[in-house]
Order: C-alpha cells, then sequence, then structure tokens
C-alpha cells in the first residue's frame, strides 16, 4: 500500500492512501489499528460501512480544501441487524481520512498532505 505523511494539529502522521476503487472497498477491514486517507476523486456522499472492523473508527469527512466538514466515531456491526448502521457526512466530501485513534481534529480544522 502507498503511504503518505498527513499533518494535524502539527503532528506528522503515516498514513496508507486509498485511492483506488479496491483499496476503498477494502480500506482498514481485519485490522485493529492504523490510519488510511480515502481520495475519491471529486465530492461524494458515500456510505461508509463497519462490516469487517472488530474495533471503532474515527471518521473525517474533509472537503476539496482538506477542511474537516464532520467526525464522527464509527462502530463496528454485531451479530444483530439493529448495529448494521451506514455512516456519511450531511454534506457532500471529497476526502476520508479513518483512524483507529482518535486525532485532535474537530469541524473547521485542516488537515495539511500532497498527494
Amino acid at each position: 500500500m502507498d503511504e503518505i505523511s498527513v499533518r494535524v494539529a502539527g503532528k506528522k502522521h503515516s498514513v496508507e492512501l486509498a485511492d483506488s476503487l479496491i483499496r476503498q472497498f477494502w480500506g482498514l477491514s481485519f485490522r485493529s489499528e492504523g490510519k488510511m486517507l480515502f481520495d475519491f476523486g471529486a465530492k461524494t456522499n458515500a456510505f461508509i460501512d463497519m462490516m469487517l472492523l472488530s474495533d471503532p473508527l474515527y471518521l473525517y469527512f474533509l472537503d476539496p480544501e482538506r477542511k474537516v466538514i464532520e467526525k464522527m466515531e464509527a462502530e463496528p456491526w454485531g451479530f444483530d441487524p439493529r448495529s448494521w448502521k451506514l455512516y456519511r457526512s450531511d454534506e457532500k466530501y471529497r476526502y476520508l481520512l479513518e483512524s483507529f485513534e482518535e486525532l485532535e481534529l474537530d469541524q473547521g480544522d485542516t488537515v495539511d498532505f500532497e498527494l
């Protein structure tokens, strides 16, 4: 997997890049650590599922200017179908930063990276 450096609140993080359909589909499935940046190429309102994860994820939805438009904590799916929630921002977004650890990011903050 390709990795890039992402700067969040003055701290550098090594992040996997999900810039293909296969990488975006697979994401951080079957893992319990790591960070991944999804580049959808254009604004989208795609849903994010937690089907193949066993730990919660922090989701940071970014606009084309790399500003956080929404953040949320996503819970993995369980055996009960009522836990099968889909996640997405209320606004269309261009990038999605996923992390098993909470990052020092809030709505309105900017994430610095180069693709």
